[in-house]
């Protein structure tokens, strides 16, 4: 019974929010000012970009550069923040959400910092969520179960009464390896085809869809 869950439980990027333009904006600059390089370089996995750590990425090209390359990103990325775009109808949801007296959450496999900038400029309070976790909180990152196994601790929730929304192939095997029932979303960052082959409990193609699934109405205005 899906509706009925108490605890949500959402991934961030390509599901609340559209980030994809702000992280390659951050990265051309990163890879600009202290490479001296374009980005990508050649042979890069970009399609593996939105579900890679920035340690990782700049793993990929700098070995022995992680820790200040990660460190010019931190400093860039509020430069780039302008760029992260809120997905029609996510505000409306979640704070629908909270005042029907449901628990909405974030697991996302990002920084802190970066999370709550993000929700600032999405317009979203961060207190409208019971938890946060983020990279910090968590040595493995989705699709490893660990950070949706430590939100549930965190909001002293049970799987049985919680549920996973994310956009990407990590999100669903978290969710499935933690327990938990799992939505697809196919508006973000990967193709619905993608999701939908691992089986996932529910997919939905847009924001009102999502809300339908939980019991939240989002005006037709506000999703488009």
């Amino acid at each position: 019974m899906t509706a009925l869950k108490t605890h949500i439980l959402f991934d961030l990027d390509g599901t609340l929010v559209d980030t994809r333009a702000a992280v390659t904006e951050c990265y051309t600059t990163v890879f600009r000012e202290e490479l001296g390089t374009a980005f990508p370089p050649a042979g890069f996995p970009v399609g593996e970009l939105f579900a890679m750590r920035p340690p990782e990425v700049f793993a990929t090209v700098a070995p022995d550069r992680v820790e200040h390359l990660h460190a010019a990103y931190r400093k860039a990325y509020p430069r780039c923040s302008a760029l992260v775009k809120v997905f029609p109808g996510v505000r409306e949801l979640i704070l629908g959400l909270r005042a029907a007296g449901r628990k909405p959450s974030i697991v996302t496999n990002k920084g802190l910092e970066r999370t709550l900038i993000d929700l600032g400029v999405a317009g979203i309070p961060a207190e409208a969520f019971e938890v946060i976790v983020t990279a910090e909180d968590t040595v493995d990152r989705k699709p490893h179960p660990a950070p949706i196994l430590f939100g549930l601790d965190k909001a002293h929730a049970q799987a049985a009464d919680a549920i996973y929304v994310g956009d990407g192939p990590q999100d669903i095997l978290a969710a499935r390896a933690a327990g938990l029932e799992a939505v697809a979303v196919t508006y973000g960052f990967y193709p619905g085809e993608v999701v939908a082959a691992l089986d996932p409990d529910i997919v939905v193609d847009d924001v009102e869809a999502l809300g339908r699934v939980f019991g939240v109405a989002i005006s037709p205005e506000t999703a488009r």
